[in-house]
């Protein structure tokens, strides 16, 4: 894993740096968890800024992973942690930035941090066959729990995992900037 890269909250700052990653992998996401569509490119700011105020009131966790010069590499999510029943992650790489490490440094770094802030338990879930998605979540210390149901705009077969969060198994306790 590279060490100049760093997980950060997402903010605003974050807009034109975080739309072009969005855009410039747009066909490689797609075709792995399906596309978020011309809405979200369309109103990508009032997207950003519901996730930024859902990370302000604490009910989700929404990073992105950059280098540095500020280029995203990575966003990981973690949705619906004031909702034990829902908690559920979300990570996606940059296509050039695959095969570095930076989902699993991302995931890791992630889930401490929801473990600190009390999260006992995060759900996820990977198409059938993105193989080095699965690792990345096996890696991280999620149990499979079978096939679940797919996310919308995606025909793909998915794979449900679970992870109960344990404070003295993640990395070291830093909250990112």
């Amino acid at each position: 894993m590279n060490e100049d890269v760093r997980l950060e909250h997402l903010t605003l700052d974050h807009a034109r740096p975080l739309e072009r990653f969005e855009r410039a992998n747009r066909a490689f996401f797609a075709a792995r968890v399906g596309d978020r569509g011309d809405d979200y490119f369309e109103h990508f700011d009032d997207h950003l800024a519901a996730r930024v105020e859902e990370n302000r009131e604490g009910t989700s966790l929404f990073f992105v992973v950059v280098d540095t010069n500020g280029e995203v590499l990575a966003r990981v999510n973690i949705s619906d942690i004031d909702q034990p029943t829902l908690t559920e992650l979300g990570y996606r790489v940059a296509e050039h930035a695959q095969g570095r490490g930076i989902a699993t440094h991302g995931v890791i770094t992630a889930l401490d941090i929801a473990a600190a802030r009390g999260v006992k338990t995060v759900k996820a879930r990977v198409s059938a066959a993105n193989l080095a998605s699965r690792r990345v979540l096996e890696h991280c210390g999620f149990d499979q729990t079978g096939q679940i149901e797919a996310p919308n705009g995606s025909s793909e077969i998915f794979i449900g995992y679970r992870k109960d969060l344990v404070r003295a198994s993640c990395s070291p306790n830093t909250e990112p900037s």
